[in-house]
C-alpha cells in the first residue's frame, strides 16, 4: 500500500495564531507591571540611535514575524501517514516521529463537524481505541475520502475484505442469517421520529451477536422493497451516510456495548439510485444484551428468521448451550 498524507488545512494554522496572540498579549501585559519599557529602553542606550515609539513598533513587528514563521513552519511540515499498520503524525522539519496509531486497535472511526467546520467542509476525524482512548486528527479537508481509506485499511487488517451481495440478501429474503428494517429511526407511517424504531435495529443487531452472526439491511421493507435512507438522513445533524453511520455507532455503544463494536461492521451500497446501509454482524465473544434507558438488560437470539426474546432462565440456558468455553 502507498503511504497515505493526511495534511491539516490551513483553518488549523490560524487557530495557532490566533491562540498565539492571545498568549503575547497576556505574556506582555504581564511584563508591563514587573518592568517600565522606556526606562528598559533608556537602559540600553538605544536611545541614541533610535526614537521609542519607532523601536516599539519594530520590536512588536519582529516578535510577530518570528513566532508567525515558527507557526508557519510548525504547520507546513506536519501532517499524519496512513501506512498499512498504523497511522504516524509527523512534525518538525527533521520530520520525528511523535505519535503511532496502531490501526489494529480501532474499533471506531466517526467525524465531527463544528458550524463553521461545515462551511468550509472540513472535519476533525476521531479514533476509538479499544481500551477506550480517542485519537483526533483536526481540521481536515476531504474528510470523507480519508475516512474511507482509513475504515477500508482496518477492514483489510481484520481479514474481513468481502461484503454481502445486497441483491443477493435481497433475493433470498429474511432468513436465519439475514433481516430487513426499513428506517433506522424516521416512522413513516407517523411521519416522525420514533425511538422505537432505534431499539428494533439494536434487538436486531444483539439478536445477530447471540447466534452466529448475520447481516442486517437498513432502508429495505420486510417485501423486499427498496426504501432508501434518504428519510433518515433527513433527521441527522449531518444528512447523508457519514452522519447515519456516526449515529448507529453511538446506539450501538450506548444500547451494547463498547466491546461488542469489533463484531460490527457497517457498509453502505446502493440499489435503484438509493442508498442501503449493510451491517455485518458477527458471532460475539459473550452473550450481548440490549440495555434500556432503565438500566434494564434483555436477551435475544435469533431463532429461525425473527430475533426472538428470552426469559432469564430461557437465557441461562441458552448461554451454557451457546457460549462454550
Amino acid at each position: 500500500m502507498n503511504r497515505i498524507i493526511i495534511k491539516q488545512g490551513p483553518i488549523a494554522f490560524l487557530k495557532d495564531v490566533f491562540l498565539m496572540e492571545i498568549v503575547a498579549i497576556i505574556f506582555l501585559f504581564t511584563i508591563s507591571f514587573l518592568a517600565n519599557y522606556e526606562m528598559l529602553f533608556i537602559g540600553l542606550s538605544l536611545d541614541h540611535y533610535i526614537g521609542y515609539h519607532t523601536f516599539v513598533l519594530v520590536a512588536a513587528s519582529l516578535f510577530q514575524l518570528i513566532y508567525l514563521v515558527a507557526l508557519f513552519i510548525n504547520w507546513y511540515f506536519s501532517y499524519f501517514e496512513i501506512g498499512e499498520r498504523e497511522i504516524v503524525r509527523k512534525f518538525g522539519i527533521l520530520f520525528h516521529h511523535k505519535k503511532y496509531v496502531s490501526l489494529t486497535d480501532i474499533i471506531s472511526v466517526e467525524t465531527y463537524q463544528s458550524p463553521i467546520d461545515r462551511r468550509i467542509n472540513h472535519a476533525t476525524i476521531t479514533l476509538e481505541h479499544r481500551d477506550g482512548k480517542i485519537t483526533k486528527i483536526k481540521d481536515i479537508p476531504n474528510f470523507e475520502e480519508y475516512t474511507d481509506i482509513i475504515k477500508q485499511t482496518i477492514q483489510n487488517l481484520s481479514g474481513n475484505t468481502s461484503f454481502p451481495n445486497i441483491k443477493t440478501l435481497l433475493r433470498q429474503g429474511e432468513r436465519h442469517d439475514s433481516e430487513f428494517k426499513e428506517t433506522l429511526r424516521f416512522d413513516i407511517r407517523k411521519n416522525e421520529v420514533n425511538k422505537e424504531l432505534e431499539k428494533a435495529i439494536i434487538k436486531s443487531i444483539v439478536g445477530f451477536l447471540n447466534a452466529g452472526g448475520g447481516t442486517l439491511l437498513i432502508g429495505v421493507s420486510d417485501d423486499r422493497t427498496v426504501v432508501g435512507l434518504e428519510n433518515d438522513y433527513k433527521t441527522l445533524p449531518k444528512k447523508n451516510r457519514d452522519g447515519f453511520e456516526n449515529h448507529l455507532t453511538m446506539l450501538i455503544k450506548t444500547m451494547i456495548g463498547l466491546p461488542f463494536t469489533k463484531y460490527i461492521k457497517i457498509s453502505f451500497g446502493e440499489v435503484s439510485e438509493k442508498d442501503i446501509c449493510v451491517v455485518s454482524v458477527q458471532n460475539g465473544h459473550k452473550p450481548a444484551y440490549l440495555k434500556n434507558g432503565d438500566k434494564k438488560e434483555e436477551f435475544y437470539a435469533r431463532i429461525g428468521n425473527s430475533t426472538q426474546p428470552f426469559s432469564m432462565s430461557e437465557t441461562e440456558e441458552y448461554i451454557k448451550t451457546h457460549f462454550k468455553r
